[in-house]
């Protein structure tokens, strides 16, 4: 087996040679199956398909495995292409709030009764395996998920005799105390930042929207939620957040944390390698630790994002690819995707180990995936977040002196209105 080292670019394939033969299932011959990841290609991940494709060909022998890493920001054209009759996959990786999506729009291949089939199934987390239904049909089963933690100084937190923050109230606390000793912001809350503003209002017991039979009733007006988002965008009025981050992501938190420019901010795990990128003094890296997400009265809910594999609708071999799928999403398949892509596996009971636990690096964001949500199952839910920004706007709008029961009334409206337009 080869795998020729090519540059990412658009996409970059990696062919493993065939063992000689071929295989039927699921609709004719096939000596080859085709998956597109989303991202670009490393060494640890060549590795870990090569491994895939031995354990796949240990029950298809003969069929081999290609593999397409697509950029994320290509993901979108390169999928409708797809659909439009274009070069297509078997097995597909996308987004796990972006399933719905895709299914109503023809992409995906009902899988329902095959992960009904799946002894696997049963040990994934069942909130994560629901999210990747669509109209009561399974699209999708989780890969991996990633969380969202609170990263902080911990070498000045131990100077002022601080532990992380757990409650809203600490983290103020912290916050000002950091700000009066170091000259720095002690926290950052971005206006720009759905995930981030989602965790706040989960953790007051606030909703962004639900859904009523077949109707979806944005819930911004409620009191819980109107609570949390006032609590948010006072961070910034109240001067514990600095100007700076107001209409920006947590990717100028992120470069500021880097340079000790900064006490506190939240991200996902994956943004440690950004940090080391663009530290000034790479020593600093060692003093940055992480904790769970702190909310109204203890640790918050954080969105399980994370990725779905999915049968791609025009493979020719749908039994095929779907046994493909389940040695790609099985305990083993899962959990080794997942450590080399610095995620977690969707089996909860595997972030019980010591190897999870005991790992300072990796600990608090196992402790925050036992405390998770998910955004509205609904195709709507880009147009209405990624399209519209309707949240960010909102707290955007209060931050910069709109009355909040007016804003929210508003965007209450228009969440509304998004979530409820037919599905085309």
């Amino acid at each position: 087996m080869r795998f020729p080292k090519i540059a990412a670019a658009t996409s970059v394939v990696l062919l493993a040679a065939a063992c000689g033969g071929n295989s039927e299932s699921g609709g004719g011959e096939a000596d080859s199956l085709t998956v597109w990841v989303m991202g670009t290609s490393q060494e640890p991940l060549v590795e870990y398909f090569e491994d895939t494709e031995a354990r796949f060909q240990e029950s298809h022998p003969g069929v081999s495995v290609e593999v397409e890493f697509i950029p994320w920001p290509d993901a979108q054209e390169s999928i409708t292409n797809a659909l439009a009759g274009g070069d297509a996959p078997d097995v597909l990786e996308v987004g796990n709030d972006q399933v719905s999506s895709w299914a109503a729009q023809g992409a995906l291949m009902d899988i329902t009764e095959q992960v009904e089939g799946w002894d696997a199934a049963a040990g994934i987390d069942p909130k994560a395996l629901e999210y990747g239904t669509y109209e009561g049909v399974q699209y999708g089963v989780p890969w991996f998920s990633g969380v969202r933690t609170l990263y902080y100084r911990a070498d000045w937190l131990k100077e002022l005799g601080h532990e992380p923050p757990e409650t809203w109230d600490e983290l103020v606390e912290v916050a000002e105390d950091i700000k009066a000793e170091y000259e720095v912001p002690g926290f950052a809350a971005p206006t720009d930042f759905t995930n981030g503003i989602a965790s706040f209002i989960w953790s007051n017991g606030g909703e962004i929207a639900v859904q009523n039979g077949d109707t979806w009733e944005g819930k911004l007006t409620d009191p819980a939620t109107v609570e949390a988002i006032e609590f948010y965008a006072g961070l910034t009025t109240d001067g514990i957040s600095p100007q700076d981050y107001v209409g920006q992501n947590e990717l100028i938190a992120l470069a500021d944390m880097a340079n000790s420019e900064l006490g506190m901010y939240i991200d996902g795990g994956w943004a440690l390698t950004s940090m080391e990128e663009q530290a000034g003094d790479p020593s600093v890296i060692e003093d940055i630790a992480a904790a769970p997400i702190p909310g109204a009265e203890g640790i918050a809910p954080a969105f399980a994002g994370g990725s779905a594999l999915t049968v791609f609708t025009t493979t020719e071999h749908p039994d095929l690819a779907f046994d493909l799928l389940t040695v790609l999403g099985d305990e083993e398949g899962g959990k080794g995707y997942a450590d080399v892509a610095g995620f977690f596996p969707a089996y909860p009971h595997l972030l019980e180990s010591e190897e999870y636990q005991e790992d300072p690096d990796r600990a608090a964001a196992a402790t925050q995936m036992q405390n998770t949500r998910f955004f509205p199952t609904t195709p709507r839910w880009t147009a209405a977040d990624q399209d519209n920004k309707i949240l960010p706007s909102a707290v955007l709008e209060i931050v910069q002196g709109g009355d909040s029961e007016k804003v929210l009334e508003a965007a209450n409206e228009e969440l509304t209105s998004i979530l409820n337009e037919p599905v085309e």
